[in-house]
Parts: C-alpha cells; structure tokens; sequence
C-alpha cells in the first residue's frame, strides 16, 4: 500500500529498522485479519474491530514516516552546520595561499579536503548521513594537516620576540627620517606594502611583490626569498629588466654574519653563495621577482624620484597581526 512505500522510500530499514519491521508485521497481521474476516458467510461478517486494529497501524506508520523525515532533515541540518565550518576553513586557507607560494603542503591536504566534502554532500544528497560525516571527517583531517603546515611555515611571524625587533626596525627608520629630514621606505612582507615617509610622516604607500619565497628570510643565493633588515639604496637605474630600479646593499655586516652561522650550523648548501642585487623594481606587483620587491610602474616613477643614493630601506615580515593574513594563523593554532 501507499504508507508502506512511502515508509520504505523514506528509508525506514535504515532510519527506524525495529520500527519499520514491527510496522510492517503489525500491518500484514492487519490484513491477515480482514482476510480471515472476508472468508466468513456474509451474515457473520464483523469489519469494525479489524479497521479500529488497521486504522490504528496506519496512524502509527504515519507517525513513524513523520519521525523519519525529522530525523533526516535534523541530519540533514548538522551536516549542513559541519560543511560550513569546514567550507570557512578551507576558504581561510585559500586566502592564505595566496600571501605565500612555500605552500605546497597547505594546498595538497586542502585541495584532498574540498574533495572529501564534495563527496560528503554527494552522499548527503542521497541520504547516507552515516558515511557523510565519516567522509566529512576525513575531510577535517586533511584541514588539520594543512592548518599544522601554514602554522609551520610562518611560525617565526608569530613569535612575539621577533615582531618585537621588526616593530623596532620600524620604529628606528621612522624616527631617522624625522630627525634628518629624509625620505626613508618602509617594505611590510606580510602587509604586501611599502610605505615611504618624509620627515618621519606618512608620504605614501604602495602595494608591492615578492618573489617566490618572499615571506622567507634571505640566506643565501638562489633561495628567492625576500632579505629583512635595515638597507641603503647604493644605485639607481633609469632603465633596466623591470622599468626602473634601485639596488640596495645586500649583503651588508649583519646579513654575512647570519649567512656565516647558518653555514657553520650547515642549514645551507655548502656550496651556496650569499647572493646580492636585490632591488625595488617596477614591472608590475605580479611580476616575477627572486628576492626583490616589485612595484606598478605607475608607483616606481614615485619611489625612483624620491629614492636618493644613501636613502634608508627597511624590510621587515610584520609589526603586528592584527588585521593582516597573521590572524587567519591565529585562528588555526586556537582551533588546533
């Protein structure tokens, strides 16, 4: 009958087994007994008590399909909870990679978590709750893995002792070009900007470039990575690859200190050399860079003609976390 193949559609064996099996005996017993009735000489036939009986089974397999259906869409519910939260995770974690290409980690497991949540949904879709979450926490999984490499890769921008020391260089440069009435260029990696100061006020900023490992610190020739520190500009070039540039002075003292202990403690080739000729260049922000920072021709016009021979470039990875990509990082090691 109609009940009992709208119960067994709504998937009864599955969401209610018992139920759905004790509906149906109660209902072929039903039937058995209207037949026993119909097989009676007509003057001794009594219909009422078997249709109280059956009247009553169909208003418990109504009841059921309705606790089904509640059922179903109470999981249908949770799960649409979960693949949000997980959906807001991979999101964070798009968003992230597009600040830094040391990522390949990062974006394998979250490219394996939006599969296992298309799968999720798919099996959502066709009312197999059970295997969703299962897939749907697979999924989780490889966000926990990807979450755990973002974390690791900019882990130094998260220590507070080293936020310290590139708010300090910050701070420093500002208060040189106050207190000499110079143009100083402030270069933030994380904050992709460079903002130039006169006389230790704001006189503009620009989005910026970086090379392929830019978020790292420079160590040594050929890692692309973009150096940090405090910098002079020694060259300008009217004319070059990338429109117009300025060369600063990596390596300086403190930039082959640091490329002398890394080499002692064998973090490097060998073999390597230390590299140089990093520049502020035009190009475009999107163009290929192997340490340098690139700018819009449009903003190197304006930084070539305020850049003077001697003029101070500090590049520092952050002064703070707020409001940058940093805490999107925050939010993984609070959810790990």
């Amino acid at each position: 009958m109609a009940l009992e193949q709208d119960l067994w559609r709504a998937g009864g064996s599955l969401f209610a087994e018992e139920d759905y099996r004790s509906f149906k005996d109660s209902l072929k017993t039903a039937h058995d007994h209207i037949a026993e009735e119909s097989a009676k000489f007509g003057w001794f036939r009594d219909y009422r008590p078997v249709q109280a009986d059956l009247k009553k089974v169909l208003a418990w397999g109504d009841a059921l399909l309705g606790r089904i259906n509640d059922l179903k869409a109470a999981k249908a519910r949770t799960f649409a909870v979960s693949a949000e939260a997980l959906s807001i995770r991979i999101d964070s974690l798009h968003l992230i990679t597009s600040y830094f290409n040391e990522n390949v980690d990062v974006r394998i497991n979250v490219s394996q978590a939006e599969i296992k949540l298309g799968e999720a949904r798919l099996l959502v879709s066709k009312e197999k709750f059970g295997e969703a979450a299962v897939v749907a926490g697979e999924g989780s999984l490889y966000l926990d893995r990807a979450e755990d490499a973002a974390v690791r890769l900019l882990r130094r921008y998260l220590d507070r002792g080293q936020l310290e020391k590139w708010r300090r260089w910050s701070a420093e440069t500002v208060e040189e070009s106050r207190l000499k009435g110079t143009t100083v260029f402030v270069v933030n990696k994380v904050e992709r900007k460079m903002t130039v100061y006169r006389k230790g006020d704001v006189l503009a900023r620009f989005d910026i470039g970086l090379g392929k490992y830019g978020l790292s610190d420079k160590l040594y020739s050929g890692d692309e990575a973009t150096p940090e520190g405090h910098y002079r500009i020694v060259r300008k070039f009217p004319a070059s690859t990338f429109y117009k540039a300025i060369l600063i002075d990596y390596p300086n003292e403190e930039d082959r200190r640091i490329f002398a202990e890394a080499k002692r403690k064998g973090l490097i080739p060998g073999n390597a050399g230390i590299g140089g000729a990093i520049e502020i260049h035009g190009g475009g922000k999107d163009s290929l860079t192997k340490g340098c920072v690139g700018l819009e021709n449009r903003d190197m016009d304006d930084v070539f003609r305020w850049a003077e021979i001697g003029s101070k470039v500090t590049v520092v990875g952050a002064v703070g976390i707020e409001n940058t990509i940093l805490a999107e990082i925050m939010k993984f090691q609070k959810h790990g």
